[in-house]
């Protein structure tokens, strides 16, 4: 049996907390290059970006070569990732709306999984 989540009201108000972030992405574009090479991101490689917000890292990865899907809990991040990626001519992304603790993928279906820093918004850190 199904049980509501606890955490879903919790999540409504990162979603509409986090549609303001936009402005600040800025900071984070070093980050996103740190993150992909630390990474070992590699041309042809089918990349995951969890909680990827305006997409900076998903743009870097895919400027390295990679394949990427970005997914992220708040449209307008989305919205604004979807802008940066054809401002940067990479149309190739996929951006999914999504759950970082359910995430809409089958196991093993990306060769890396990243994350800036969405990962840590996750109510749960240890969900099944």
């Amino acid at each position: 049996m199904n049980q509501p989540d606890p955490f879903a009201d919790l999540k409504k108000r990162q979603r509409e907390m986090w549609a303001s972030f936009a402005p600040t992405a800025v900071f984070t574009t070093p980050v996103a290059g740190q993150l992909v090479t630390f990474a070992g991101i590699a041309p042809g490689e089918n990349v995951l970006d969890v909680g990827t917000g305006t997409g900076v890292v998903a743009i870097t990865a895919a400027r390295a070569g990679a394949w990427v899907t970005g997914l992220d809990l708040t449209p307008a991040l989305l919205d604004q990732a979807r802008e940066n990626a054809r401002i940067a001519q990479m149309p190739q992304i996929v951006w999914t709306e999504g759950d970082a603790e359910n995430l809409p993928y089958p196991d093993a279906s990306f060769d890396v999984v990243v994350s800036q820093f969405g990962h840590i918004f996750a109510p749960r850190p240890r969900s099944p």
